[in-house]
């Protein structure tokens, strides 16, 4: 008996066909004849994956490094001037405070006669005229060469007063609207080494002097450094040297060291200073005490050498002076922060190339300075390219 859900079989066959296979021979039928479509459902392709995140690098550079010792000390002007005066009278003409003086010029007046300022290191203590000899003779000839009232053709700069020195000094009297005597008395001038930037003027208008007497007090028109050197790192300095000082603004610029002391002198841990107190304590810097335990120091002067133009108008302040303590010329150096350690201790770069790939290198290390380290080892030269972790 056939089973209600078969159809027979097809006219002239012998057998019935399952539904199931006749399903499935006509897909076959409609995929030859182009008729059905089909989707494949399988495993889909995967996108390919990042590669691996790279280190940024550096170059591996050979040039000079120079290490350095820093100090701070106080900005203020060069010099520090005490002017005494050398004749009697009546004050009739005094310099405002923060006036510049320079050689040739009035810094006091005295019974409507100018006291000009010359330019030397010894006083004129005695009167000078034609037949004197000395030192002061050579410092009188000097200037009045640098002041143009001697021709130096003329008038040979040496320690004798003679007929020439005399003509020299009667046209300079002219010039000053003085007496044309042709010598020079104690008092008639006051000397410092260089231009005075007047502070404080003792005497009064109409005040009467007496040899002897401070008469104004002033400092350089240049500025200088002020510092306490750690008495261990004064074979590092030298008197002449060309340091580097960071004003108070943060510039930046050349300076000289002028003076270096040959003493030592100790701080007191509560900050006041012991005898021959130092220039930080005198600029309200801190000692570097730690407890009763105070470092041993040297007073060192720095001289700006720039240009009163790159100080920015800056003239007192806290300032840092560094001085350059050793130099390695022409050495390789990479980066501090590409140092690695290794388990034993040892330090190595990692150099990365294109053809070389990614490899560590051992190297032996030099002298730390502005955050580079001098390096060397096989298999590591200048322009190598070394991960740098943390840049």
């Amino acid at each position: 008996m056939v089973a209600p859900d078969e159809p027979g079989p097809p006219p002239g066959s012998g057998r019935r066909w399952p539904r199931r296979l006749a399903g499935a021979a006509a897909i076959l039928l409609l995929a030859a004849t182009g008729l059905v479509g089909y989707r494949y459902v399988g495993r889909q392709p995967t996108e390919p994956r990042p590669a691996a995140a790279t280190l940024p690098t550096r170059p591996v550079t050979r040039s000079d490094l120079v290490s350095s010792v820093q100090a701070t000390g106080r900005l203020g002007f060069a010099g520090a001037y005490q002017l005494v005066g050398q004749v009697a009278g009546t004050v009739t003409w005094v310099p405002r405070p923060g006036q510049v003086v320079e050689r040739g010029q009035r810094i006091l007046g005295v019974d409507l006669r100018p006291i000009p300022l010359l330019y030397g290191s010894v006083p004129f203590y005695r009167p000078l005229a034609p037949g004197s000899s000395g030192a002061d003779v050579r410092q009188l000839e000097r200037n009045l060469v640098d002041l143009g009232h001697a021709d130096p053709d003329r008038l040979t700069v040496d320690d004798s007063y003679t007929a020439a020195t005399a003509r020299a000094v009667r046209r300079w009297q002219d010039d000053l609207g003085v007496d044309e005597t042709g010598e020079l008395a104690p008092g008639d001038v006051l000397v410092t080494p260089g231009a005075v930037r007047v502070g404080a003027v003792q005497p009064l208008i109409g005040q009467r002097i007496q040899p002897g007497e401070t008469v104004l007090t002033g400092t350089g028109t240049g500025h200088s450094v002020q510092l306490d050197l750690r008495l261990s790192y004064r074979a590092l300095v030298r008197v002449g040297q060309a340091v580097r000082v960071q004003l108070p603004t943060g510039r930046t610029v050349d300076g000289t060291v002028a003076t270096l002391g040959s003493a030592a002198q100790t701080s007191s841990s509560q900050g006041q200073s012991l005898p021959g107190g130092t220039a930080a304590q005198a600029g309200g810097q801190p000692t570097g005490c730690q407890g009763n335990s105070c470092p041993q120091t040297v007073p060192v002067e720095v001289r700006i050498t720039a240009p009163e133009s790159q100080l920015g108008g800056v003239s007192e302040g806290t300032a840092t002076v560094t001085f350059p303590a050793e130099t390695r010329r022409g050495v390789l150096s990479v980066p501090v922060e590409a140092l690695t350690v290794g388990p034993d201790g040892a330090y190595a770069v990692v150099v990365v190339g294109p053809e070389s790939g990614r490899r560590s290198v051992p190297v032996r290390t030099g002298m730390f300075t502005s955050g580079r380290v001098e390096v060397s080892g096989a298999g590591l030269a200048e322009g190598d390219q070394v991960e740098v972790p943390t840049l």
